[in-house]
């Protein structure tokens, strides 16, 4: 069996195994397709000395398009969570940061390592039904370490924003809607309103 069938049917094993063991923690019961991952690059903006951070790697579907679009792998930083997804992660993705980490302390992430300049934020957290002081640790500090002209993105598998806009003071624009994911996503641009 070819290496990448070997990692498809991993990636999908690990993934429903912590889905089972944590079902709020993760946004879906499978992990993200080529074609959401393709759709969330087409969205990211990146120039040269940029760091592009993943909130939430999972199984590593996202990272894999943002590589196979061309950004390298040394400008990616993903921060997880779980320890044994950060494991898999590691192995995954050589030469990209993978850090075992809280997305809710991003800006403290960020200068442990120094990042200076951050192109994009990507959240593949579930943001709907989560309390308002985690959603607006994610927001607005992704949107904090941005660069001027940098994006913060969320992937939802929610037809309508994944976060309350007003309470926030925040504006989600639809970047992009994936049929060809399961179940069908859309991917949030947050901008502040």
């Amino acid at each position: 069996m070819p290496n990448t069938q070997v990692l498809r049917r991993k990636e999908g094993e690990i993934f429903f195994r912590r889905w089972l063991s944590s079902p709020k923690s993760m946004g879906s019961i499978w992990p993200s397709s080529q074609a959401l991952a393709r759709s969330i690059a087409d969205c990211v903006a990146y120039e040269p000395g940029d760091t592009i951070v993943e909130l939430g790697g999972g199984t590593g579907a996202i990272t894999q398009g943002l590589i196979a679009s061309g950004i390298p792998r040394t400008a990616i930083l993903v921060i997880e969570l779980d320890p044994k997804l950060v494991a898999f992660l590691e192995q995954r993705l050589p030469g990209c940061d993978v850090v075992l980490g809280d997305a809710t302390r991003l800006g403290e992430v960020l200068g442990e390592r120094e990042v200076e300049k951050v192109g994009t934020v990507i959240s593949g957290l579930p943001m709907v039904g989560m309390p308002l002081e985690f959603q607006r640790a994610i927001v607005h500090q992704g949107l904090s370490v941005v660069r001027p002209g940098g994006t913060v993105l969320q992937y939802s598998y929610s037809p309508i924003p994944p976060v309350p806009q007003k309470k926030l003071g925040v504006r989600a624009e639809v970047g992009a809607h994936v049929l060809w994911n399961l179940p069908p996503a859309t991917v949030w641009r947050y901008r502040w309103a």
